[in-house]
């Protein structure tokens, strides 16, 4: 059996390593991107799962969607806070597991997550959280990476050096139509997915991966890990 609570502990305190933000500043577009696929409106009550520092939040607050940014590691949401401030926009926060969310069922018109919810150890578990949260008729929107894509490759080169406990499957699956229908099944009404291709521009392939080991916590746990 796998021990999700353990992974979770541990998942806390590496996302909490380096500083996140100096990753995500590159996926800003992302955030954007996917508002607009899900067609965030003024007003609506709207949850960023696992909202990092704040990339996809702030993009919902620009549309004057009510915002509430959730994430289990705090000093992420000081940023988004800050970053929110920054652009007078309201912002709300709250600590909280993506598989475990601390809201009422159907508190929301919109869920959201970019690069989040398919870190969590329990995919199944988080799903559900994320259609339990939704009210009827609402809309959940995610922002996932590929097993085929860079990210996703970067993420089968670590796993072979730093295989993840047994039975753990691999976010990357999030970002397959045949795993999302495993996922939501029937607890929703309809599933579309679009592939869009992202750009992370660097100097040099040594110039990202100097610059993930410095600022990306689970990089940074790799590599100490083979050091």
């Amino acid at each position: 059996m796998v021990d999700f609570e353990a992974i979770t502990e541990r998942q806390q305190t590496v996302w909490g390593k380096g500083d996140f933000h100096r990753i995500g500043v590159s996926q800003v577009i992302v955030g954007e991107l996917l508002c607009r696929a899900v067609a965030v409106r003024a007003e609506e009550r709207v949850l960023d799962v696992a909202a990092g520092a704040g990339n996809t939040s702030l993009a919902a607050a620009r549309r004057g969607a009510v915002v509430t940014a959730s994430d289990f590691v705090p000093e992420l949401l000081v940023t988004a806070r800050r970053r929110a401030e920054a652009e007078g926009l309201p912002l709300g926060t709250q600590i909280a597991d993506a598989q475990a969310l601390p809201f009422a069922n159907g508190s929301f018109d919109v869920v959201l997550s970019t690069f989040g919810v398919m870190f969590a150890p329990d995919q199944a578990k988080a799903a559900s959280e994320l259609v339990r949260v939704c009210r009827p008729g609402g809309r959940i929107g995610l922002a996932c990476w590929t097993p085929e894509g860079m990210v996703g490759r970067q993420f089968l080169t670590v796993s072979k050096r730093l295989p993840p406990p047994p039975g753990l499957l691999p976010p990357s699956l999030w970002g397959t139509e045949e795993r999302l229908r495993e996922l939501f099944g029937s607890d929703i009404s309809s599933l579309g997915v679009n592939e869009e291709h992202a750009e992370m521009c660097h100097r040099s392939s040594r110039d990202l991966v100097d610059h993930m080991r410095r600022w990306f916590g689970p990089y940074q746990m790799a590599f100490e890990a083979l050091d």
